[in-house]
């Protein structure tokens, strides 16, 4: 129970109507470009190993198509890590769990410029993954719950366009850098800087409040928060203040409900395009820089084609959720069509530096916005109590499209398929993706039509 000073007894507060009810403070604007680092490093990482593939590849006398196995490896550790590290987030703090998994894989991507063999260059990338992987959800719950209802949609597209973002800014770093020094710079750096984030999201960002909440000792933190997220109020909390924080739990094993109430086939469908859109954005992160090279483009210009890449895909993924509001889900579809015609052509422009950038950054635009959009469809697809595991299922269907589309590549490369060949066959999935946004907007707009006739 709290009192005022007058020794009358105060409600409790809700610090989740209480971010809600009040515009975004600086605190809250510093956690989210915090958060935002973190997925930018999952970019710039996957770029990284795209670029020094090649000189990786000749380093270990590996031939380059067997590298597929090296490019899912850290896509199979980040699959195991989301996984792992929500749970572990729920125990023992988004804030917490989020440094330790930026220090994983700050470790593990120095560890890669060191690998001497095949097998430990594929352990190396999959303890890094699990570092990768682990911080999303963390990042991600982070950032929502200190993010506005009315904006939480907003904020994380921002959050997933920071991944095409740091490929672009790790693509034009990786070109300077490649200019200057030997390939494994690129992983002295990548291990670096994840180190610098670390710390500044240990130090400058407070722990997500429904972790918080209930929390012997807790009280001095949260009537701080409360008091930098609504000033007005800051004179009425204090130490003593109790706070609470809703939540809707359903009992039972959470993914069950993806599949109750009728929900099973459009669950089963809309894992169809984040398995495809995800897989194909980073099947052509990971291989068109090495596939570039072989061809006799300087390492410099490969990586500066995928920065191209990593600047459309911003831009996609950053817009996406404004043209769903204004266009719906239907427009998912041409952007898919029109990702589908530039990976076509991607596979045809040989060594054009301004023809590869041009496409490259193209498709990194139209998959991105159906890529993030197919996040949006997932948000409206399912009910506030089960939105959170829907999203995250989704994403996890998407995590393996990474895995599989890198070893689909390089086992087709190995058995003689030429490069417009593998990007003929890659322009089939966005054609397969738009054929099923259809049968998931019905379901959306019969949802909208019941909610309307109730």
């Amino acid at each position: 129970m709290s009192h005022t000073h007058n020794g009358a007894v105060s409600p409790p507060v809700d610090l989740a109507e209480l971010i809600d009810a009040n515009p975004m403070s600086g605190l809250q604007w510093r956690i989210v470009v915090l958060c935002m680092l973190a997925a930018i490093l999952d970019g710039a990482d996957t770029f990284s190993i795209g670029v020094a593939a090649p000189s990786i590849a000749a380093k270990l006398a590996m031939p380059l198509p067997s590298f597929g196995a090296v490019f899912s490896a850290a896509q199979f550790g980040a699959a195991g890590g989301a996984f792992a590290f929500g749970p572990l987030a729920d125990r023992f703090g988004r804030r917490l769990m989020l440094v330790v998994a930026v220090l994983i894989f700050a470790i593990f991507t120095f560890a890669t410029a060191l690998a001497d063999s095949r097998g430990a260059l594929i352990a190396v990338r999959v303890l890094a993954g699990i570092g990768l992987g682990g911080a999303t959800p963390c990042f991600l719950s982070l950032a929502s719950e200190y993010a506005p209802a009315r904006i939480r949609a907003s904020v994380t597209t921002l959050l997933w366009a920071g991944f095409p973002l740091g490929g672009m800014l790790g693509g034009f770093l990786n070109s300077y850098l490649l200019t200057r020094f030997e390939w494994p710079m690129l992983f002295y750096v990548g291990g670096i800087v994840p180190v610098v984030v670390a710390l500044a999201i240990g130090t400058l960002a407070p722990e997500a409040p429904s972790f918080l909440v209930g929390r012997n000792g807790a009280g001095v933190t949260l009537a701080g928060l409360a008091g930098r997220i609504a000033p007005a109020l800051a004179g009425r909390i204090s130490a003593g203040t109790r706070f609470i924080q809703r939540e809707v739990k359903l009992a039972g094993v959470p993914i069950r409900y993806l599949f109750a109430g009728g929900r099973g086939p459009v669950t089963l469908l809309l894992w169809i395009p984040f398995f495809l859109t995800f897989g194909l954005l980073v099947l052509v992160v990971l291989w068109s820089p090495a596939i570039l090279r072989n061809a006799g483009m300087s390492g410099p210009n490969a990586a500066l084609v995928v920065a191209f890449h990593g600047l459309g895909g911003f831009i996609g993924m950053a817009s996406s959720g404004k043209l769903l509001e204004k266009f719906g889900p239907f427009v998912l579809v041409p952007a898919l069509l029109a990702g589908a015609v530039c990976t076509l052509l991607f596979g045809m422009v040989g060594t054009s530096v301004p023809l590869a950038a041009l496409f490259d950054g193209l498709i990194g635009v139209f998959i991105g916005i159906a890529a993030a959009g197919s996040i949006g469809l997932a948000s409206w697809i399912y009910p506030t109590s089960i939105r959170s595991t829907g999203i995250g299922w989704a994403m996890a269907m998407g995590r393996v499209g990474q895995v599989v589309a890198p070893l689909v590549a390089g086992a087709v490369l190995q058995i003689g398929w030429k490069v417009d060949e593998l990007f003929l066959a890659l322009a089939v999935a966005p054609v397969l993706a738009a054929l099923i946004v259809p049968l998931l907007a019905r379901r959306i707009d019969r949802k909208a039509a019941m909610r309307a006739e109730a």
